[in-house]
Protein backbone atom coordinates (compact mmCIF):
# COMPACT_ATOMS: atom_id res chain seq x y z
CA UNK A 1 0.00 0.00 0.00
CA UNK A 2 3.29 2.67 1.21
CA UNK A 3 4.54 1.47 -2.78
CA UNK A 4 1.44 2.30 -4.83
CA UNK A 5 1.01 5.38 -2.44
CA UNK A 6 4.70 6.76 -3.44
CA UNK A 7 4.48 5.75 -6.91
CA UNK A 8 1.25 8.27 -7.20
CA UNK A 9 2.79 10.60 -5.62
CA UNK A 10 5.99 10.63 -7.96
CA UNK A 11 2.92 10.30 -11.19
CA UNK A 12 1.44 13.77 -9.43
CA UNK A 13 4.92 15.40 -9.00
CA UNK A 14 5.88 14.29 -12.75
CA UNK A 15 2.83 15.81 -14.06
CA UNK A 16 2.97 18.90 -12.25
CA UNK A 17 6.78 19.41 -12.97
CA UNK A 18 7.49 22.43 -15.09
CA UNK A 19 8.67 22.36 -18.37
CA UNK A 20 10.53 24.57 -20.85
CA UNK A 21 8.51 25.46 -24.01
CA UNK A 22 10.87 26.63 -26.89
CA UNK A 23 10.49 27.03 -30.50
CA UNK A 24 10.40 29.37 -33.76
CA UNK A 25 7.49 31.43 -35.26
CA UNK A 26 7.41 32.08 -38.57
CA UNK A 27 4.63 32.78 -41.23
CA UNK A 28 2.66 29.60 -42.82
CA UNK A 29 3.17 30.26 -46.16
CA UNK A 30 6.28 32.22 -47.06
CA UNK A 31 8.60 31.17 -44.10
CA UNK A 32 9.39 34.66 -42.42
CA UNK A 33 10.62 34.45 -39.43
CA UNK A 34 8.16 36.59 -36.79
CA UNK A 35 9.39 39.08 -34.73
CA UNK A 36 7.22 40.86 -31.91
CA UNK A 37 4.67 37.85 -31.75
CA UNK A 38 2.74 37.54 -28.62
CA UNK A 39 3.37 33.99 -26.95
CA UNK A 40 1.62 32.89 -23.89
CA UNK A 41 0.62 30.36 -21.57
CA UNK A 42 -2.25 30.12 -18.88
CA UNK A 43 0.58 31.24 -16.19
CA UNK A 44 3.67 33.08 -18.44
CA UNK A 45 4.36 34.60 -21.31
CA UNK A 46 6.47 35.95 -23.36
CA UNK A 47 7.83 38.26 -27.10
CA UNK A 48 9.54 36.51 -30.02
CA UNK A 49 12.80 37.69 -30.71
CA UNK A 50 14.75 39.06 -33.65
CA UNK A 51 15.27 35.44 -35.51
CA UNK A 52 11.09 34.56 -34.57
CA UNK A 53 12.63 32.49 -31.23
CA UNK A 54 11.03 32.18 -28.15
CA UNK A 55 11.67 29.89 -24.57
CA UNK A 56 9.36 29.57 -21.80
CA UNK A 57 9.87 28.24 -18.25
CA UNK A 58 7.82 26.22 -15.65
CA UNK A 59 5.11 25.68 -18.14
CA UNK A 60 2.98 22.82 -16.89
CA UNK A 61 1.64 19.48 -18.74
CA UNK A 62 -1.41 19.33 -20.25
CA UNK A 63 -1.18 23.69 -20.53
CA UNK A 64 -2.13 25.35 -24.09
CA UNK A 65 0.07 27.59 -26.07
CA UNK A 66 -1.40 30.58 -27.86
CA UNK A 67 0.49 32.41 -30.31
CA UNK A 68 -1.08 35.93 -31.89
CA UNK A 69 0.68 38.62 -33.82
CA UNK A 70 -1.45 41.36 -35.80
CA UNK A 71 -2.22 40.33 -39.63
CA UNK A 72 -2.63 36.75 -37.96
CA UNK A 73 -4.97 33.87 -37.20
CA UNK A 74 -4.96 32.79 -33.42
CA UNK A 75 -3.06 29.90 -33.14
CA UNK A 76 -3.91 27.40 -30.63
CA UNK A 77 -1.26 24.35 -29.53
CA UNK A 78 -2.11 21.97 -26.20
CA UNK A 79 1.36 21.08 -25.04
CA UNK A 80 2.85 17.73 -23.61
CA UNK A 81 6.45 16.08 -23.07
CA UNK A 82 6.93 15.33 -26.51
CA UNK A 83 5.69 18.98 -28.37
CA UNK A 84 7.62 21.66 -25.71
CA UNK A 85 10.72 21.94 -27.36
CA UNK A 86 12.00 22.79 -30.52
CA UNK A 87 8.42 23.75 -31.78
CA UNK A 88 7.96 25.47 -35.50
CA UNK A 89 4.76 27.32 -35.54
CA UNK A 90 3.57 28.65 -38.80
CA UNK A 91 1.08 31.28 -38.23
CA UNK A 92 -1.51 31.75 -41.10
CA UNK A 93 -2.23 35.34 -42.39
CA UNK A 94 -5.64 36.76 -41.26
CA UNK A 95 -8.36 37.39 -44.23
CA UNK A 96 -8.54 41.68 -44.40
CA UNK A 97 -12.27 42.32 -45.06
CA UNK A 98 -12.28 44.97 -47.61
CA UNK A 99 -15.38 47.69 -48.10
CA UNK A 100 -15.73 48.24 -51.89
CA UNK A 101 -16.00 51.95 -52.67
CA UNK A 102 -16.46 52.50 -56.32
CA UNK A 103 -14.24 50.72 -58.47
CA UNK A 104 -11.05 51.02 -55.42
CA UNK A 105 -11.40 49.69 -51.90
CA UNK A 106 -11.03 50.57 -48.67
CA UNK A 107 -10.81 49.26 -44.91
CA UNK A 108 -12.87 50.31 -42.50
CA UNK A 109 -10.37 51.79 -40.01
CA UNK A 110 -12.67 51.79 -36.88
CA UNK A 111 -13.50 48.58 -37.32
CA UNK A 112 -9.70 46.96 -38.01
CA UNK A 113 -8.92 49.62 -34.72
CA UNK A 114 -11.74 47.84 -32.50
CA UNK A 115 -11.10 44.39 -33.34
CA UNK A 116 -7.43 44.57 -32.59
CA UNK A 117 -8.11 46.53 -29.19
CA UNK A 118 -10.55 42.99 -28.57
CA UNK A 119 -8.33 40.59 -29.28
CA UNK A 120 -5.09 42.30 -28.00
CA UNK A 121 -7.74 43.96 -24.90
CA UNK A 122 -5.20 41.74 -22.38
CA UNK A 123 -1.95 43.67 -23.69
CA UNK A 124 -3.95 46.96 -24.77
CA UNK A 125 -5.08 47.33 -20.86
CA UNK A 126 -1.32 46.42 -19.59
CA UNK A 127 -0.13 48.99 -17.00
CA UNK A 128 2.31 49.63 -13.74
CA UNK A 129 0.69 48.49 -10.30
CA UNK A 130 -0.86 51.32 -8.61
CA UNK A 131 -0.14 52.15 -5.50
CA UNK A 132 -3.43 50.40 -3.98
CA UNK A 133 -1.87 47.13 -5.33
CA UNK A 134 1.77 48.01 -3.85
CA UNK A 135 0.21 48.98 -0.45
CA UNK A 136 -2.05 46.41 1.28
CA UNK A 137 -3.89 47.49 4.81
CA UNK A 138 -3.72 44.30 6.45
CA UNK A 139 -4.32 44.06 10.74
CA UNK A 140 -1.72 40.77 10.03
CA UNK A 141 1.92 41.61 9.62
CA UNK A 142 3.31 40.78 6.16
CA UNK A 143 6.75 40.23 4.51
CA UNK A 144 7.12 43.99 5.11
CA UNK A 145 5.04 45.45 7.82
CA UNK A 146 5.25 49.46 8.35
CA UNK A 147 3.27 51.21 10.63
CA UNK A 148 0.04 48.88 10.36
CA UNK A 149 0.38 48.28 6.23
CA UNK A 150 1.80 45.28 4.24
CA UNK A 151 3.96 46.45 0.84
CA UNK A 152 3.77 43.82 -1.47
CA UNK A 153 7.38 43.28 -2.23
CA UNK A 154 6.47 41.50 -6.07
CA UNK A 155 4.03 44.51 -6.84
CA UNK A 156 6.25 47.31 -5.82
CA UNK A 157 9.34 45.39 -7.89
CA UNK A 158 6.96 45.39 -11.13
CA UNK A 159 5.86 48.84 -10.87
CA UNK A 160 9.97 49.57 -10.46
CA UNK A 161 10.98 47.44 -13.96
CA UNK A 162 7.60 48.04 -15.74
CA UNK A 163 8.50 50.22 -17.76
CA UNK A 164 11.54 47.64 -19.11
CA UNK A 165 9.72 44.37 -19.45
CA UNK A 166 8.35 43.22 -22.29
CA UNK A 167 4.88 43.77 -21.63
CA UNK A 168 5.32 47.19 -21.51
CA UNK A 169 7.63 47.58 -25.25
CA UNK A 170 5.45 45.24 -26.80
CA UNK A 171 2.32 47.77 -25.63
CA UNK A 172 4.12 50.35 -27.52
CA UNK A 173 4.50 48.65 -30.59
CA UNK A 174 0.56 47.62 -30.83
CA UNK A 175 -0.34 51.63 -29.89
CA UNK A 176 2.21 52.93 -32.69
CA UNK A 177 1.13 50.62 -35.02
CA UNK A 178 -2.27 52.05 -34.57
CA UNK A 179 -1.43 55.14 -34.91
CA UNK A 180 0.43 54.93 -37.92
CA UNK A 181 -2.53 53.08 -39.80
CA UNK A 182 -4.56 56.17 -38.24
CA UNK A 183 -2.33 58.51 -40.38
CA UNK A 184 -1.90 56.37 -43.07
CA UNK A 185 -6.29 56.64 -43.54
CA UNK A 186 -6.16 60.06 -43.69
CA UNK A 187 -3.03 61.03 -45.38
CA UNK A 188 -2.98 58.04 -48.15
CA UNK A 189 -1.38 57.46 -51.18
CA UNK A 190 -5.31 58.22 -53.28
CA UNK A 191 -5.67 61.41 -51.50
CA UNK A 192 -2.05 62.77 -52.18
CA UNK A 193 -1.58 61.33 -55.47
CA UNK A 194 -4.72 62.61 -56.27
CA UNK A 195 -4.20 66.44 -54.94
CA UNK A 196 -0.11 66.48 -55.94
CA UNK A 197 -0.68 64.60 -59.45
CA UNK A 198 2.44 62.60 -58.70
CA UNK A 199 3.02 59.27 -59.39
CA UNK A 200 5.70 56.41 -58.04
CA UNK A 201 8.67 57.39 -56.63
CA UNK A 202 7.74 61.14 -56.57
CA UNK A 203 4.72 60.18 -54.54
CA UNK A 204 6.58 58.06 -52.17
CA UNK A 205 9.09 60.50 -51.48
CA UNK A 206 6.80 63.05 -51.09
CA UNK A 207 4.93 61.46 -48.45
CA UNK A 208 7.61 60.52 -46.56
CA UNK A 209 9.31 63.72 -46.26
CA UNK A 210 6.00 65.46 -45.32
CA UNK A 211 4.14 62.79 -43.47
CA UNK A 212 2.70 64.32 -40.60
CA UNK A 213 2.70 63.08 -36.91
CA UNK A 214 0.01 61.71 -34.47
CA UNK A 215 -0.09 64.89 -32.31
CA UNK A 216 -0.04 67.16 -35.45
CA UNK A 217 -2.85 65.23 -38.27
CA UNK A 218 -5.52 64.54 -34.96
CA UNK A 219 -5.65 68.22 -34.90
CA UNK A 220 -6.72 68.64 -38.61
CA UNK A 221 -9.51 68.64 -40.07
CA UNK A 222 -9.92 66.82 -43.62
CA UNK A 223 -10.05 70.24 -44.96
CA UNK A 224 -6.85 71.09 -43.43
CA UNK A 225 -4.81 68.43 -44.25
CA UNK A 226 -5.82 68.89 -47.73
CA UNK A 227 -4.73 72.54 -47.54
CA UNK A 228 -1.00 70.92 -45.80
CA UNK A 229 -0.81 68.62 -48.68
CA UNK A 230 -0.88 71.91 -51.22
CA UNK A 231 1.03 73.54 -49.18
CA UNK A 232 3.96 70.87 -48.76
CA UNK A 233 3.73 70.52 -52.70
CA UNK A 234 4.31 74.08 -53.22
CA UNK A 235 7.48 74.20 -50.58
CA UNK A 236 8.43 71.23 -52.37
CA UNK A 237 8.88 72.74 -55.76
CA UNK A 238 10.26 75.92 -54.55
CA UNK A 239 13.07 73.96 -52.42
CA UNK A 240 13.48 72.23 -55.74
CA UNK A 241 14.04 75.09 -57.78
CA UNK A 242 16.58 76.52 -55.40
CA UNK A 243 19.05 73.96 -55.87
CA UNK A 244 18.22 74.10 -59.87
CA UNK A 245 20.30 77.29 -59.83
Amino acid sequence: MRGLFTLLLICACLCSYGQTVSGIVTDKKTGQLLTGAWVSTSKTNTITGIQGEFSMNAVKAGDTLRVKMQGYKLYVLPLNLANSKNIRIGLEAAIIELNEVHVSAKRDRVKDSLNNRKMFAKEFNASAPKLKDIIVVSAAPGPLPVAGITIVPSQFIRALTYKHSREYKFKKVLIRDEQNRYIDSRFSENLVGTITNLKGDSLLNFMDKYRPGMEQIKKMSDYDIRVYIKTSQQKMMGDSAVKAK
